[in-house]
């Protein structure tokens, strides 16, 4: 059907440094990018490539860089008709600084982001969204869609409780999960599933932590399982969690079951690592496919079990 993605939409200014800089200092740039981004924007791109037909729902500014980002969209075949150009309003921009070791700093401008208003429930398909907008203007369409529901907890904005008793499926990561469950650093597979299924509101729940490395793991019900991650050498990690959210959906949208979508999710969010940038390095269905099968990549080794899922 489709997989509708209400979320946040950036234009992401990257500077390469030999170190970042101390307060007051000058730090001279060797290279200055612009990407798209922002996880709403991200995540579109990584369903519509895993072949989804993929519908864009935010706000931008009513100036260049809104213009752009909404270029850029279309250009993955995104239907971007529920994007908004807000008069008076500048577009999300994120001003990220990384230095020769991989660490960053960011700062980001929410810009029209902020302004987003609720949009119309979603009848069919699959509704995605994060919480890089309004929580205010997310809970009317998780209330009142009647589609498969997901919601990435990302980041951890408290306030977003209230929308998971309308959630199917929550996708979180360990930082995330911890902050919702109100308890410390979640480590090991027992304690992550027991703080997991915590946060469960409903029998038809699913929750989703994922785990970097260590590939993630779902409970629903009385039911747990455990997808090992594909094994790569990554050349930057920023993406990986949008792209295995979009690919996510994606699955869901065309009827696979929770199993059999999270290793393709997987494997996405895999080889995004392989290139730079979140955006440009969604990797399209044939690839994702091709390791599945078995057919290695130059940083990513084949999966020898597809199925390898192990269930609680």
């Amino acid at each position: 059907m489709a997989v509708h993605i209400v979320g946040s939409i950036n234009l992401d200014i990257i500077t390469s440094l030999d170190h970042l800089p101390l307060p007051g200092e000058t730090v001279i740039a060797k290279a200055t990018a612009r990407l798209p981004g922002g996880k709403g924007a991200n995540q579109a791109v990584a369903a519509a490539r895993m072949g989804a037909k993929t519908r864009m729902v935010g706000a931008v500014g009513d100036d260049d860089a809104g213009r752009w980002m909404r270029d850029r969209l279309a250009r993955d075949g995104i239907a971007v008709s529920g994007v908004v150009a807000l008069e008076g309003a500048e577009t999300g921009t994120a001003y990220i600084a990384v230095d020769a070791e991989g660490e960053n700093q960011i700062i980001v401008v929410s810009g029209a982001n902020a302004r987003l208003t609720p949009p119309g429930p979603v009848m069919e398909g699959v509704l995605l969204a994060q919480l890089e907008v309004p929580v205010g203007a997310l809970l009317p369409v998780f209330r009142n869609s009647q589609c498969i529901r997901i919601l990435n907890a990302a980041p951890a904005v408290l306030a977003a409780d209230a929308l998971l008793d309308h959630v199917d499926v929550l996708v979180v990561n360990q930082t995330e999960l911890a902050a919702f469950a109100c308890c410390g650093p979640v480590e090991g597979l027992p304690a992550v599933v027991r703080e997991a299924r915590g946060l469960l509101r409903h029998p038809d729940q699913a929750v989703v932590v994922t785990l970097g490395a260590r590939g993630s793991v779902a409970v629903k019900g009385n039911r747990e399982f455990h997808v090992p991650a594909v094994p790569v050498v990554p050349v930057d990690t920023v993406g990986a969690g949008d792209s295995f959210c979009g690919a996510l959906a994606a699955l869901l949208d065309e009827g696979r079951s929770l199993e059999e979508a999270l290793p393709w999710a997987s494997a996405a969010a895999a080889l995004c690592t392989l290139g730079q940038g979140a955006a440009p390095s969604m990797p399209m269905r044939a690839a994702v496919a091709d390791l599945l099968s078995g057919a290695a990549t130059e940083h990513a080794p084949p999966i020898k079990n597809r199925a390898g899922v192990s269930l609680g």
